[in-house]
């Protein structure tokens, strides 16, 4: 069993590196030089080993937890760990996905403890950079933009994970990254009629749960014209996939450049290692803010429209139509 695996990949270290991504379209350049570079080494050493990928990433969660517990507790060089750690976790984060695809082995539930992990860790640096910055006082006025940080950090995330589920599913004729919400709903019902779950599990799907509708509500409200109903997706066609990809590529390019995890993770280690979670905030409440609202998603409703208006697909959550038929109709 161990041999077929070995020959089951691919010759050379580059092309093993990348059957262990993800298609370069999605991926966050960062994590391409750094993160996933990284992470390779802890896939493929994994990969004849009995450790899951789904381990891989509970590992990551303790690790992310323990960054943020060196963020707040105050001994000496623990930005540095805390930093440090932060890294760790996302290198972990990364090399649960690269070993799933080395093995060509991916779940639901995988998918899905993957996202918690994410929201789980983000949760532990951000408490302990505000444990942090109340021991360092900040003065007042910092506190209401460190608060609306948080919550526009999601969105950002919210946003880039939503439109790479929504490329590759549309463009590529294998990968299937991502769940509706209507699916998650019914894979949760199935899941709890055949056992009930216990304490961590019931948290797992809760939290999961939780994200996607989230996700789902705030995508409707900021792009009327894409469709989060990954579901009722077309089978991929070669002429479809060069429709999106002509419409899409260029706000996917923005999206995985600025809006992903990677990204976030990069800056907010060197800046929490130089004591500069100040800048921090300035970076992503500020210029990412601006970039989001007056660049990306404009550019990205436009090509939303132009994809879909090409493709004819009207799916039942694309509420833009409506608009734009009822506009037309009243002129």
């Amino acid at each position: 069993m161990e041999a077929t695996n070995e020959q089951a990949l691919p010759p050379t270290l580059w092309q093993r590196y990348k059957a262990s991504l993800k298609p370069l379209a999605v991926e966050e350049p960062i994590d391409v030089a750094w993160h996933r570079l990284l992470a390779y080494g802890f896939a493929r050493a994994a990969y004849p080993t009995p450790i899951s990928a789904d381990a891989i990433t509970v590992a990551a969660i303790f690790v992310g937890a323990a960054s943020g517990v060196c963020l707040a507790w105050p001994f000496q060089h623990h930005l540095l760990v805390g930093a440090a750690l932060c890294t760790f976790s996302a290198v972990l984060d990364c090399a649960d996905g690269q070993l799933a695809r080395l093995r060509k082995k991916s779940s639901s539930f995988g998918r899905m403890l993957d996202g918690v992990s994410d929201t789980l860790v983000m949760a532990a640096i951000v408490i302990g950079a505000v444990i942090h910055l109340l021991q360092k006082g900040e003065p007042w006025w910092f506190w209401p933009f460190a608060a609306a940080t948080a919550p526009t950090c999601t969105f950002h995330f919210g946003h880039y994970d939503h439109y790479k589920n929504l490329y590759l599913r549309l463009t590529e004729p294998t990968y299937r990254e991502g769940e509706d919400l209507e699916t998650a709903l019914e894979r949760k019902k199935q899941s709890l009629a055949e056992k009930p779950p216990g304490l961590v599990m019931g948290f797992v799907w809760w939290l999961y749960i939780y994200y996607v509708t989230s996700q789902t509500n705030y995508i409707r409200v900021t792009d009327p014209y894409t469709s989060g109903r990954l579901a009722l997706m077309p089978a991929y066609d070669a002429k479809q996939a060069e429709i999106y990809r002509r419409h899409c590529l260029g706000p996917m390019r923005m999206w995985r450049t600025f809006f992903g995890l990677g990204t976030h993770v990069f800056v907010f280690s060197i800046l929490a290692a130089l004591d500069l979670f100040e800048w921090y905030v300035v970076f992503r409440f500020g210029v990412l803010n601006v970039l989001n609202y007056a660049f990306a998603l404009p550019w990205q409703r436009r090509a939303s429209k132009a994809a879909f208006e090409e493709l004819g697909l009207r799916l039942p959550d694309q509420r833009g139509w409506d608009r734009s038929e009822n506009s037309a109709a009243t002129t």
